[in-house]
């Protein structure tokens, strides 16, 4: 009596190159049967330093379930989610598909992505001064936040269009939309300020995965109008800070008019006495 030994598939993968940002690397696998059975495919393992900490949860783990007819070869997408603080750069990692093993490069691209909080800010200042606001920056990517280059933030001032168009209207409303409009313009015009510039109190970079309280000095224009609130975007490798600024004071339209001195009447001269015949 003869028995006969099942031949064991024989499947060969082929290097190939993944790339993309930490949580979005996608490409593809070469796979062959060169058996003469078919083989069912049902995950590709991915494993290295670069899936970190997130491998052991099955991020390195893609799910394929397809047949591969004997003599056959495919190409096997495959997509990961590495860990977010994984530097750019190339990164091997070696893929098993169907029991066989083959290497692969994962190119790793620059992903900054910062997160502040809170989301919103108001300060109060006299123009022209620098006040002083704290923040907590996080480092969401996989590469440096750099805090030495906040730069300036346009700021406008609050219902200034809306005041300027009001205003407009009661002066030139009987002389026709022209003439409101460049009225309109005119004091629009006169709302615009100088941008407001910002700095970090300690200007060193913030490290992937890091998170840090942050000390903004914020360099209030001098031409802000005392009483009135101005809005503008601080914004930061993908993350934005609302600011809000009030300038202390009195509003230059709200302050009580000087009253102007009583006009003094001429002294008049009294005529001599004529004197008596």
């Amino acid at each position: 009596m003869s028995t006969t030994r099942a031949r064991k598939p024989t499947v060969r993968a082929s290097a190939s190159l993944l790339a993309g940002q930490p949580r979005r690397v996608s490409g593809h696998v070469e796979v062959e049967n060169a058996g003469r059975d078919d083989v069912l495919l049902r995950t590709v393992e991915v494993s290295g330093a670069a899936l970190g900490p997130d491998a052991a949860g099955g991020a390195g783990t893609v799910p394929v379930m397809s047949r591969l007819p004997a003599g056959r070869s495919a190409r096997v997408p495959v997509r990961l989610r590495l860990d977010p603080c994984t530097p750019p750069g190339r990164h091997e990692v070696e893929v098993v598909v169907g029991g066989a093993r083959t290497t692969a490069v994962v190119e790793v691209a620059a992903h900054p992505r910062a997160r502040i909080s809170p989301a919103e800010l108001a300060v109060r200042g006299a123009p022209g001064t620098t006040v002083t606001a704290r923040v907590v920056v996080a480092n969401l990517g996989n590469v440096p936040v750099p805090l030495d280059r906040l730069g300036a933030v346009t700021v406008e001032e609050r219902g200034g269009v809306c005041r300027s168009l009001e205003g407009a209207l009661r002066a030139e409303g009987e002389h026709g939309h022209r003439a409101v409009l460049d009225e309109a313009v005119r004091r629009i015009a006169r709302t615009r300020v100088d941008r407001m510039r910002v700095r970090a109190a300690e200007p060193a970079a913030i490290e992937p995965g890091a998170t840090r309280a942050v000390d903004l000095e914020l360099h209030l224009p001098p031409d802000m109008a005392a009483g009135r609130t101005y809005s503008g975007l601080l914004r930061l490798v993908g993350a934005a800070l609302l600011v809000e600024v009030t300038a202390e004071g009195v509003a230059a339209d709200e302050a009580p008019e000087p009253v102007a001195p009583a006009p003094s009447r001429p002294r008049t001269r009294r005529a001599a006495p004529r004197p008596r015949p």
